[in-house]
Order: structure tokens, then sequence, then C-alpha cells
């Protein structure tokens, strides 16, 4: 072995060696491209009926772009004003309930020792609302950042599949492509599934806080749709407020929530999830689980918001460049829907 290869060796182990420095030290960074591609793939799905009308890719965008910010901003006019009163509402009397709780495990003899290994300022909804406030202003350039790269993304998709080939060696070009295609179909059709998931459990949702008679219901009702978005996670996450503001109406509205809720999973795993599988995309409940704690763990709380759609990127990854004959079973995706990446070599 000459010099030339040595060295060259070498550079190639150090190179990968400095990739998972390179991961964490740019971590946020990773976390704002992912939510630019959701983005992109979203504003791409919206503004195709556009596109049939012939109108031109990046006119299709803006247009989608400036109704989308409208249609937030008619829907903030009408409902703002209730729906934030109903959160400080249901925060308030969450955090009274929690309060009520841990009042009532002082006085009982396993739950001081309980107590004396949790750090009580945490059972506080009110504190950990202004944490997510602080942290939420913090972010807002993050979030300028990941609504502009998105855009452009969308709108001229061809400028940045060119700068990928050019970077790509010319013999892995075709595999690359193949897996790019894969990784934003998936995620295209999991985009889909998810929004119609969120938007029925926090229909459902609502419909069974107001007939319960549980204040605030569609403050309950908004939590349990965002909710979705951390599949399997999720559902405990939105139970949790309106468990706790079930408690202090009593005992029989605290029944009824919980049946609901349950009721509601039920009818999301047994009637919802397998259809959506079904047309769209379907990952192993266990790897989707060993995904978000993985990517939980390595990215931080804002690593779990994102941690559904970078596992369904890196499942993406390995079905796609696995052989054709080494493949079992029904694939991921559905074949049907629209693509980004179809789009990409006309440049529209």
């Amino acid at each position: 072995m000459d010099t030339a290869e040595f060295a060259k060796r070498v550079a190639i182990t150090v190179g990968i060696a400095t990739i998972p420095f390179l991961l964490w030290y740019f971590r946020l960074v990773l976390l704002v491209a992912v939510g630019a591609l959701l983005l992109a793939i979203l504003l791409d799905i919206v503004s195709k009926p556009l596109r049939w009308c012939g109108i031109p890719r990046a006119a299709t965008i803006g247009l989608t772009l400036i109704a989308v910010f409208a249609l937030v901003g008619a829907a903030a006019y009408m409902f703002g004003t209730t729906l934030s009163g109903e959160m400080v509402d249901v925060i308030e009397r969450a955090d009274i309930a929690a309060k009520g709780i841990g009042t009532a495990l002082q006085h009982s003899t396993w739950g001081a020792a309980l107590l004396k290994h949790i750090d009580t300022s945490q059972l506080s909804l009110t504190s950990w609302a202004g944490s997510i406030v602080s942290v939420s202003a913090n972010v807002l350039a993050s979030l300028v950042v990941m609504i502009a790269m998105g855009a452009y993304i969308a709108a001229q998709p061809a400028v940045y599949r060119l700068e990928l080939r050019n970077v790509v060696p010319r013999r892995s070009r075709r595999t690359v492509e193949a897996t790019i295609q894969h990784i934003v179909q998936s995620l295209e059709l999991w985009s889909v599934g998810q929004a119609v998931q969120m938007l029925i459990v926090s229909m459902l949702t609502t419909f069974a806080a107001w007939l319960i008679g549980l204040p605030s219901p569609l403050a309950l009702g908004v939590i349990a749709g965002l909710a979705e978005f951390i599949p399997y996670l999720g559902p405990f996450i939105a139970a949790a407020p309106a468990l706790l503001v079930a408690t202090a109406q009593g005992g029989s509205p605290l029944v009824w929530t919980i049946l609901a809720y349950i009721a509601i999973q039920q009818i999301e795993g047994s009637v919802l999830l397998p259809i959506i599988q079904r047309r769209l995309v379907a990952i192993p409940p266990a790897i989707m689980l060993f995904g978000i704690l993985a990517v939980g763990s390595f990215f931080g709380l804002p690593g779990v918001v994102f941690a559904a759609p970078i596992s369904v990127m890196i499942y993406a990854v390995f079905e796609g460049t696995a052989p054709d004959e080494q493949r079992e079973g029904k694939p991921t995706t559905h074949n049907g829907g629209s693509r980004l990446i179809d789009a990409i070599p006309d440049g529209n």
C-alpha cells in the first residue's frame, strides 16, 4: 500500500468517526431541516390542485402559503380568544387538581416517601406552560428559517436535486435518487395519514369532553389532536390534563373521561390505524417506539416532536436500499399518491 492510498483510507476513517460528533453538534440544525422537508412536502400536496390548472410551481407555493396564513389568521380571529381562554382554564384546573393530589399523597406514608424522590415544582402545569412559552420564543428564529427553507425546497426542488447529484459519486447516483424518492414518498404518505388521524382524534375528543360536561372541551380536543403527532406516547400526554380536569369535577366525570379516552384509542387502533396503514404507510410499532426513544435521547425534547418523521425517514432508507428479493410481505408505502420527487426533474 502506497502513501497516497494509506492517507486516503485514514482520511475516510477519520471522516466516518467524526460523523456522530457533527450530528450532535448540528442536531438542532438537523431538526430544522427535517421540519423544512415536512413543510415542503405538505406545501407540495396542498398546492397540487393549483398546478393542475397550469400555474407554475413557484407561484402555487406562494399562493398556498398566503392561503395558509390567511386561514390561520381567520381561525385565530374567530376562535383565538375562546381557545386561549379555554387553554388557560385547562392549565389552571389541572394545576389545582395536581396540587390537590400532591397534598393527599403527603398525608400517606407511601405518598410522602414517593414525593421525597420527586421535584414537586415539576408537577405544576403552570410552570410547564411558562417553560414552553419561553422555549417557543427562543426557537422563533428557527421556525422562520424552517418555513423559508420549506418554501424554497417546494418551489424549486430541481435546484436542490442538481446540487445533490453533484456531491454524489456517479456510480451511486441512481441508488441515492431512488432512496430519496422512497423517503419523500414515505414522508408524504405518513403526513397525510397523520393529519387525518390528528383531525379525527381532535374532533372525537372535543365531542366526548362536551358530552361529559368537562370545562373547556375545545382546548382538550386541540391538545389531543396535537399530541397525536407523537405516536403511541401522544395519547397518554393528552389524557393527563383531561383526567386532572375531570378529577376536580368529581368521581363520575372522571370515570366517564377514562372510558371516553379508552374508547377513542380503541377506535383509533381498531379503525383508523388499519385504514391508514393499508392505504398509506405502515411501520412496525416496535421500530417506531425505538425510534422515538432513540431520537428523543439524542435530540432532547425537541427531538421527541420530530421523532416520528425521523423514524420514517430512517426506516425508508433501509427499506429503499434493500434488494427487492430480500423484502418480504407488504411494502411500507402505497404506490398511489403524488410525489415531490417526481416533479423535481421538470422543475416546473
